[in-house]
């Protein structure tokens, strides 16, 4: 079991890609080219082009963010972590780290094949966050006094992000648009869990 010193190197180096992903994804919204003289009815025409590049980079903010919130209520907790929880969390950092390539794809193909190519990407940076959480607490690798009434909890409300995506990728294959406003259901609903369960660990 590694100490708490090197469970900090590990939160540090999360942290970064965290920063990271979120700086890449509005490298991807195009500048305005010069062309036309670039008037002032040009660029409010280009920037109402967008649309779909702008909804894709807050989105995918958000729930970037989102994760990591969970993840650092999930590292306040460990005290000490092992080779497994290393791995794990990589795996995570390396789902996180992708998420401006689907980003990027849904914004040039925002057809069945992008939506589901998006949702699937962050079904699985959910799912591994859940992973994370779930065999830290198996592995009693939490600080003493946290009481498994709030891991439950928590598994409940890590697992909402996995679990919109998925459903949203059926949906997605008959009716992008639908598939899309499913994901609007995110931030909504870990809010309500957020204020229905007020966790207690003390």
């Amino acid at each position: 079991m590694a100490a708490t010193d090197e469970t900090d190197r590990l939160v540090a180096l999360s942290d970064g890609v965290f920063a990271i992903a979120i700086t890449l994804l509005v490298l991807d919204i195009p500048l305005p080219e010069a062309g036309g003289g670039g008037s002032a009815e040009l660029l409010g025409s280009f920037v109402r082009e967008q649309g779909i590049d702008v909804f894709a980079y807050v989105l995918s903010f958000l729930v970037i963010g989102l994760y990591w919130v969970l993840h650092r209520n999930t590292f306040v907790h460990i005290r000490r972590h092992d080779r497994r929880l290393l791995w794990l969390n990589l795996l995570f950092l390396l789902a996180v780290s992708f998420l401006p390539y689907p980003t990027s794809v849904l914004t040039a193909f925002p057809n069945e094949f992008g939506v589901i190519f998006y949702a699937a990407s962050q079904t699985v940076a959910g799912a591994t966050l859940v992973a994370v959480w779930v065999y830290a607490s198996r592995q009693e690798l939490f600080a003493e006094g946290i009481r498994s009434h709030a891991v439950r909890v928590r598994v409940a409300r890590f697992a909402v992000s996995p679990l919109v995506f998925v459903i949203s990728i059926p949906i997605g294959l008959f009716d992008p648009r639908l598939g899309i406003l499913c994901w609007l259901a995110l931030l909504p609903l870990n809010g309500y869990l957020q204020s229905r369960f007020v966790w207690n660990d003390d």
